[in-house]
């Protein structure tokens, strides 16, 4: 008898079409002049031929901005949907593994190869690498504002021109040998940012089922589809080129790694250490994750846990060293590991309720009162982070992976809705664990995470000024308040229980 895990039913077809579908479309319509899908691209560059062709054959020339609006929300709404089914497929044991890694990797080709989407970061990582690579200064110490000339820093968002590089090391690396080899060309470098993208989406995406099969053979179709078909990763994380998705990719690969048991542990401990120190070496915010792996590691074997983590500091000592030393030029060079990463609120939580006190304690005792509410109320978000982190990290005793895959993707969802800002494309981050976590309301609550921050940033910064205040007000009073809900009921799993609840609220239906 065929095992019915293997089959993928009517419905899930219909479906995964859609998305696919779906994804198409909306690489057409972002090929549409003035698209809201889209943003200002740097002189030189121009929006790929097919989709301008196709948008021009089905007429989307001939339609106004506020009717391409009404188009992508509509296709956003539609693929949320398709997904939403797909995942329930998954989860009663209905789709094939096969047809999921089908899906996404048309999707992810799709995304890769349609206008640049909803996001100008990419200009940032092309300005950085290009001050690095072509103008040799150092991004931790110029800003952007002093290459005025340069096509990328042109249409960079204001708020990034006059900062240094927040992004770490070993990105900056990688970002200068991009601008490096595709200097004469900024349509290629663009692309190459994308096609980074799409291929760690890939990437984690198969890491993620591998660790599935391992942990949870059931759930591995699952916690592929919430990777390789999650509109927040393929439109926004891949269509924007976004540099997270390497952070998903080096995460998912440790998880892998670390799903393989507990046989010739130390070796693959020191391939761990690896990859989540590269991780922190592309953004420094992922650290909670590599102090919790180095917490759990010394504490499985507390007989040598001296000479365990000499080894496990001295590989990240040498990585980071090694990254460095190209910028070493006082605490500058230290950017990125002061910062949280960015520069702007976006659906945050912690930035709605500090708006709220800012505004009560404001008109009560002034502009200066308001504005320490509100960092005061930023600060006690962190607090309870720390102390929420803490708490998961108590219950890493034995090995397991399951038990990683837990405190990993809690650790970075918490992180996500604690801190002053989240931006759609930080979903990566926890999106690669989300399929197996062992309590089925995290799973549910970082899933609705993702389709929340997939509805934002639409429409895109217009092609003169900023995102429109209706956008703004939408994410910021809408999406945030969503958000804030989500975050107090993970604090509550996190702090009512000693440890995570195992019994499903989802539970696969019997297969015949």
């Amino acid at each position: 008898m065929t095992d019915a895990s293997n089959r993928t039913s009517a419905r899930a077809r219909w479906c995964l079409g859609i998305v696919v579908v779906a994804y198409l479309a909306m690489a057409v319509v972002a090929g549409a002049p003035n698209s809201p899908l889209t943003v200002l691209l740097p002189a030189g560059a121009r929006p790929p031929s097919w989709a301008t062709r196709f948008a021009t054959v089905v007429g989307l020339d001939r339609v106004g901005r506020s009717g391409l609006t009404g188009m992508s929300w509509i296709l956003v709404l539609v693929v949320l949907v398709a997904f939403a089914l797909v995942l329930r497929e998954a989860w009663s044991r209905r789709v094939s593994l096969s047809a999921i890694l089908l899906a996404s990797g048309i999707s992810l080709v799709i995304s890769v190869a349609a206008p640049l989407l909803l996001s100008r970061d990419v200009y940032t990582y092309a300005a950085y690498g290009r001050i690095d690579a072509l103008y040799h200064h150092n991004p931790y110490v110029s800003t952007l504002s002093s290459f005025p000339h340069d096509p990328f820093v042109a249409v960079t968002p204001g708020q990034w021109v006059h900062t240094h590089s927040v992004y770490g090391p070993g990105f900056t690396l990688v970002s200068a040998a991009i601008a490096r080899t595709w200097a004469g060309s900024a349509g290629a470098t663009i692309l190459a940012f994308k096609l980074l993208a799409g291929v760690a989406i890939a990437a984690a995406t198969g890491f993620v089922a591998l660790a599935a099969a391992r942990i949870r053979p059931e759930r591995a179709p699952f916690a592929a589809a919430l990777v390789g078909l999650n509109p927040v990763l393929v439109v926004h994380t891949v269509g924007g080129g976004h540099v997270d998705a390497l952070i998903a990719a080096l995460l998912a690969a440790a998880l892998a790694i670390a799903a393989t048991g507990p046989r010739a542990l130390s070796a693959r401990a020191i391939v761990i250490t690896v990859l989540l120190t590269a991780a922190c070496l592309v953004k420094a915010i992922i650290v909670p994750v590599l102090a919790l792996w180095l917490w759990w590691r010394v504490h499985s074997d507390r007989a040598q846990r001296g000479r365990i983590l000499s080894a496990h500091l001295a590989v990240i000592a040498g990585l980071t060293l090694a990254s460095v030393m190209p910028f070493l030029a006082g605490w500058h060079t230290l950017a990125p590991f002061a910062t949280l990463g960015g520069v702007e609120a976006w659906a945050s939580p912690s930035h709605l309720v500090g708006r709220a006190a800012q505004s009560i304690v404001g008109s009560l005792s002034g502009s200066s009162a308001g504005t320490g509410a509100a960092r005061a109320v930023e600060a006690a978000f962190l607090l309870l982070y720390v102390l929420l982190v803490t708490r998961l990290a108590r219950r890493i005793r034995t090995y397991h992976a399951a038990a990683l895959a837990d405190a990993w993707g809690v650790t970075l969802l918490l992180l996500a809705l604690s801190m002053p800002y989240l931006l759609p494309w930080y979903a990566a981050w926890f999106a690669p664990f989300l399929g197996l976590l062992t309590d089925d309301v995290l799973l549910l609550a970082g899933t609705l995470v993702t389709g929340i921050l997939a509805l934002t940033l639409i429409p895109a910064d217009p092609f003169h000024g900023l995102t429109t205040p209706a956008v703004m007000n939408g994410v910021h009073y809408g999406a945030a308040s969503v958000l804030l809900v989500v975050l107090v009921v993970v604090a509550s799993r996190v702090l009512g229980s000693g440890r995570f609840s195992t019994t499903s609220t989802l539970r696969p239906k019997p297969q015949p």
